[in-house]
């Protein structure tokens, strides 16, 4: 928002977001937003170019609730894949409607299509190329659908980086198929280099468009540095990085409360295999009293969630539950084998090289969502095969965790909204942010204000030093009220107020005023 907002400003497709204290800080040590690159002259905070560009002239013709479209029509687009998808696992029997409206409307899917992000657009690319390569496995199509699959995760991966995975892993299982099971080593052979050689000219195209506007490649340099931090972590090299990972991986997998806590992933496994139990007792001959016990306690489980407020749930299981059942029971026929293949194959080698931190505050596994529509797919399609009680309940919870999910969505926006437009009105010259993300949250307000981030004390002793060289006679401080300390001092500075303001709720901001002495 901060980037189309200073391109719309200026009447231009030029991402530089500027920096106004670059004069004293060249290095952008203190820029407003948060991961913010100097590239040459330019301030760059943006990691996929097509989209931003793609949604500026929706934002000159309607502001930002106009460039919701884009993301709107992702999620449709990944609805109609899962359409298309489920049809293929049903063997034509099912017309795939069922799948169409719960993806649309109840599941993850339905979230994403309410940000200028673009999770739900590739997530789009990214099931059609998965719908392409089932084609493949099963001989309808063979190099016409290697090369639109290789074409789609390209295009992809100009937005994701999570969709090199997905390639590598979706077109290695149809070429694998098409080798060992379907005993055809050219087709086999051929179709991986079709698929590969039409992924390369998205991405060619993308990083062509990178080095003509920004003259670096954004997006591949993302990727590379995710990468390195992962061998980093893997070697060792990184101080507990490698838990860290480990805890990741079973919050993003299945967990309810956004706290990156042993008893959180302790809570994500229990729900797991809750649900895959209930899952598959029900469809067992004998009694169904098991299988009602294990469903009272995945009730009360998302119950005790929803009691705790409104809120992230950071796990595909918690938020797409009809995946738990599509693993459970989508193995018996090939569609669903291979389909699930990729969707589970894929997750160890996002979980390791994906960009480790902030796996709490996240919506159902953001860097795993196209393994969570496959699955969650592939459960929609086994909903016949299930008692009518397990497959109600199933739905059921796909809604109500999706609605929860709407709620907590604008009610945070809200907030945020609020507690950013109290700190745009601050008197004060300058607001320091020790809180990181602040002024990134805050992007619809990116220059009314001059803002600093400093996250820790040698960079809020540093953005000082800055306000003395700028001439600034005050600044406000804004830290988060527990970790703030009374104690910190400037020389040549003394406090003359404090205040609050809530972030959302139960997060309070503190906002300390100095002054030049």
């Amino acid at each position: 928002m901060a980037t189309l907002r200073v391109m719309a400003e200026r009447g231009r497709l030029d991402p530089d977001v500027g920096y106004w204290a670059q004069r004293w800080d060249p290095e952008g040590r203190l820029h407003p937003l948060y991961y913010t690159s100097r590239y040459d002259h330019r301030w760059v905070n943006a990691t996929t170019l097509p989209v931003l560009y793609a949604a500026y002239p929706l934002w000159r013709l309607g502001g930002y609730r106009l460039t919701l479209l884009l993301p709107m029509l992702g999620s449709v687009a990944a609805a109609v894949a899962a359409r298309a998808l489920a049809r293929r696992l049903s063997g034509g029997t099912s017309d795939g409607w069922a799948a169409f409206w719960i993806v649309g409307l109840a599941s993850p899917l339905t979230i994403y299509a309410l940000d200028l992000w673009e999770h739900s657009i590739g997530v789009a690319l990214m099931a059609w190329a998965v719908v392409l390569l089932l084609d493949a496995a099963e001989e309808r199509r063979r190099l016409s659908a290697f090369a639109g699959a290789g074409a789609l995760f390209g295009a992809a991966a100009a937005l994701r980086t999570e969709a090199l995975v997905y390639a590598f892993v979706g077109v290695g299982a149809a070429c694998l198929v098409l080798l060992v099971v379907r005993r055809k080593p050219v087709p086999a052979v051929a179709g991986g280099l079709v698929a590969v050689g039409a992924f390369a000219v998205p991405v060619v195209l993308n990083t062509v468009l990178e080095q003509v506007t920004v003259g670096q490649a954004i997006r591949f340099g993302r990727a590379a540095g995710t990468a390195s931090a992962a061998v980093s972590d893997a070697t060792g090299s990184g101080d507990g990085a490698l838990a860290t990972r480990l805890k990741e991986a079973f919050l993003t997998a299945g967990g309810l409360h956004p706290i990156l806590e042993p008893m959180s992933c302790a809570v994500a496994v229990a729900l797991v295999v809750l649900l895959a139990y209930a899952c598959w007792r029900s469809t067992r001959p004998g009694g169904t009293g098991p299988a009602v016990v294990a469903g009272i306690g995945v009730v009360a489980m998302y119950g005790v969630r929803f009691a705790d407020g409104l809120g992230f749930v950071p796990g595909l299981a918690a938020a797409t539950p009809l995946a738990v059942a599509g693993v459970v029971l989508g193995w018996r026929r090939f569609p669903g084998r291979f389909v699930l293949g990729v969707a589970l194959a894929a997750l160890p080698l996002v979980w390791a090289t994906q960009f480790s931190g902030g796996a709490g505050p996240q919506w159902a596994g953001r860097y795993i969502l196209l393994s969570g529509l496959l699955a969650g797919v592939v459960g929609i399609v086994a909903l016949p095969a299930l008692p009518l009680w397990v497959a109600r309940g199933l739905v059921g919870l796909a809604a109500t965790i999706t609605v929860f999910g709407l709620a907590w969505t604008s009610q945070r926006t809200h907030q945020f909204a609020e507690a950013l437009a109290a700190l745009d009105r601050r008197p004060e010259p300058v607001v320091v942010s020790r809180v990181g993300h602040l002024g990134r949250e805050g992007g619809w307000f990116y220059g009314d204000h001059r803002w600093l981030t400093a996250v820790y004390n040698e960079d809020a002793t540093f953005a000082v030093d800055v306000l003395e060289r700028a001439g600034v006679r005050s600044f406000a401080l804004v830290d988060l009220s527990e970790s703030h300390r009374r104690d910190l001092a400037y020389p040549g500075w003394h406090v003359t107020g404090h205040s609050r303001v809530t972030l959302v709720r139960g997060v309070p901001l503190t906002v300390v005023t100095y002054e030049t002495v």
